[in-house]
């Protein structure tokens, strides 16, 4: 940590570590941050170098009020230091473990803020393909803030515009959708579509929508729809948010939504809903404007 001490961080604490990281919450001028520490020199990773430098390239770059901000990154001999803004409430995922389903309109206030973030970075290309309520962080004034972005990459588009489909199978079992189960070439954008509805299905649930400890029965369940609220839940939940899970958990990703049309949902708060109508028509205009100009 001595590269660390002469930049004025003190006093680490180990709150989290997995693979080749550790995550240190630290304190600089009184304020605190967290950091994370990867070990860059593992001869038995050979693909790491390219993927942390995914990682820093995507997070360098990402600037949206509800994405974890990148204060400073630092190296030094076979070390990377990510120095973000420390997160003093934990996650959506333990928030929902200690206290249990979460209402209606808190789900609201912290699903619609994660589904305008996700919608920043699928115009900017990138899909997050980890979506999951234990990578949505908690700031001070509890708002959420998607983090992790170890798995995620640039989508590229083919010559006539369509996406590109990965054959990476990452993130977390219980979060992927069929086509990632099933290991074939899947659209990455889609597939954080269907994350976004396993997260909102146990912020108001607390259970999973599939049983995660069987992958077969899992893909089948996927398939057929077979997925329950609690008797209790689904007496006092509004059929908008029912809808909404509905179409996110659609199990074939040609006729899943995209994030903008996730984004236009009559669930979400109509301010929210008509500043996305709005900026739909004026990328529209824009792109009117650019072929009367090009003809």
């Amino acid at each position: 940590m001595d590269e660390l001490m002469r930049r004025g961080y003190e006093s680490f604490v180990r709150i989290d570590e997995g693979g080749q990281a550790k995550v240190y919450k630290s304190v600089k001028q009184t304020k605190l941050f967290a950091i994370k520490v990867v070990h860059v020199e593992d001869p038995n990773n050979p693909r790491l170098d390219d993927d942390l430098k995914r990682e820093l390239q995507i997070i360098r770059n990402v600037k949206h009020p509800n994405c974890v901000r990148l204060e400073e990154l630092l190296r030094s001999k076979g070390k990377i230091y990510i120095i973000m803004d420390f997160m003093p409430n934990g996650t959506i995922g333990s928030w929902v473990k200690t206290h249990g389903p979460i209402c209606e309109w808190k789900a609201r206030a912290w699903f619609c803020p994660v589904a305008r973030a996700v919608k920043y970075l699928h115009e900017h290309r990138i899909a997050h393909r980890d979506l999951k309520l234990d990578n949505i962080l908690l700031d001070s004034h509890w708002n959420p803030m998607v983090s992790d972005f170890g798995f995620s990459r640039f989508v590229r588009l083919s010559d006539s515009g369509q996406v590109v489909k990965s054959d990476t199978y990452c993130g977390t079992t219980s979060y992927n959708p069929p086509e990632v189960l099933k290991q074939t070439p899947y659209d990455p954008f889609a597939a954080d579509i269907w994350c976004l509805g396993v997260m909102l299905f146990i912020m108001i649930n607390k259970i999973y929508p599939f049983d995660r400890h069987d992958k077969q029965k899992m893909y089948e369940c996927q398939l057929n729809r077979q997925y329950k609220l609690q008797d209790s839940i689904e007496e006092k939940s509004s059929n908008d948010i029912k809808d909404l899970i509905r179409i996110l958990l659609e199990p074939d990703p040609e006729h899943r939504p995209n994030i903008r049309e996730i984004c236009e949902h009559p669930w979400f708060p109509i301010v929210l809903r008509e500043n996305e109508i709005l900026s739909s028509r004026s990328m529209i205009s824009l792109k009117s404007v650019r072929r009367n100009a090009d003809s």
